[in-house]
């Protein structure tokens, strides 16, 4: 496996958290029967999962669930 696919992946979800997540729900979907997103996909469901993120075959809809929610905006104290 080429070490920079999780640099690569970072780059799309950069949460590792969530990262991870993905590609166990990805991991799991393909060796429940998913196709593969790619033409020459690794013998690795694993890996496959990872190259799939790293090359943005996902929707941000698909990766929303995987992303941390946005901070809610805090109003200052008045005076």
């Amino acid at each position: 496996m080429n070490p920079l696919v999780a640099l690569d992946c970072q780059r799309v979800l950069p949460d590792r958290f969530g990262l991870v997540m993905a590609v166990a729900a990805r991991t799991r979907a393909l060796r429940e029967g998913a196709p593969p997103r790619l033409d020459d996909a690794p013998d690795s469901e694993t890996e496959t999962a990872l190259c799939e993120i790293a090359a943005g075959l996902f929707s941000p809809e698909e990766l929303g669930a995987f992303l941390p929610p946005a901070a809610p905006k805090r109003l200052a104290k008045p005076h």
